[in-house]
């Protein structure tokens, strides 16, 4: 018998895979969001919007009670007060999925608290967009009830990697994923809008995708970092100049300013000697180096 799915939160990623389980013969899915938009008594259109995708709204977070198994998908700002609720209201032997970008002591947070009470935790994590993937997006997961949430759901075509049964391990990966992507969308945003007022966007765009589009970008991040070792400051003093430059053009350079400090701090750590007096050395060494001289009493 399928298992009874449960959402808190009703966004893009909910409605997402409400509308594949839907597909998969999923019984009728209890919704329950107490948000901004959406919330008890729910307006006739939203109610209509759940009902398109094989879901039911309900009144009461009490009212998720009898699923099998909890989708938490609210707001990032509210996910570990959400989660709490949920591991408060939901039955024990319940299964809570926590697709919230939330932090990974967050999530530890709540899956202690789900433990408490006899509920399993998956901490799963979008490695990706449903725009883009749909249902099949990757789902990069860890905590207690991971094996448990792969039998049910990889059948019903979801794309599960395993991080193992820690809560917050897969959290941690996704989290610095987005200090990567989310960082490299706020430079080209900020580097293309100087562009565009220098009268160069079409030029800038070439230069900058030209030698990106001719390697792979594993290639890429480990020459940015076996060189960062050796020329951060040179650069620093660049990006400087840069951040001149870009406010010239009446640009705030949020972002030049940040790259110059990231690599200052680099400089700082005063591991270059160390490492241009080597005949050779890889991206790992490095980043342990850099890790060693970061920790709390380090020193390079």
């Amino acid at each position: 018998m399928p298992p009874v799915i449960g959402f808190v939160g009703f966004g893009e990623a909910a409605r997402c895979f409400a509308a594949h389980f839907a597909q998969q013969g999923a019984p009728a899915m209890p919704v329950f969001c107490d948000g901004r938009s959406n919330h008890p008594p729910y307006s006739a259109d939203f109610r209509m919007e759940v009902a398109a995708h094989g879901a039911k709204t309900v009144d009461r977070l009490a009212d998720l009670a009898t699923a099998d198994v909890i989708v938490s998908a609210v707001v990032v700002a509210t996910a570990l007060p959400v989660g709490l609720a949920i591991a408060a209201a939901a039955r024990p032997g319940a299964l809570l999925v926590d697709i919230n970008a939330s932090t990974p002591g967050q999530k530890r947070q709540v899956a202690a608290a789900c433990a408490a009470r006899g509920i399993g935790f998956v901490d799963a994590n979008l490695m990706g967009a449903v725009s883009l993937y749909g249902a099949g997006v990757p789902l990069y997961c860890s905590g207690d009830g991971l094996d448990r949430f792969i039998a049910l759901f990889a059948p019903l075509g979801l794309t599960i990697e395993a991080a193992g049964p820690e809560p917050g391990a897969a959290a941690a990966v996704k989290m610095l994923r987005s200090v990567v992507t989310k960082g490299m969308e706020a430079l080209l945003v900020e580097a293309l809008t100087a562009a565009s007022l220098a009268g160069v966007r079409a030029e800038a765009l070439r230069g900058i995708c030209g030698p990106m589009d001719a390697a792979s970008f594993s290639s890429f991040a480990d020459m940015c970092i076996r060189t960062d070792v050796l020329h951060a400051e040179r650069r620093a003093v660049e990006m400087e100049g840069v951040v001149e430059g870009i406010a010239e053009l009446g640009l705030d350079p949020v972002m030049t300013r940040a790259t110059a400090s990231r690599l200052r701090a680099s400089a700082a750590l005063g591991l270059r000697g160390d490492f241009a007096g080597r005949a050779g050395y890889d991206a790992a060494a490095v980043l342990d180096a850099y890790a060693a001289a970061s920790r709390p009493g380090g020193s390079a």
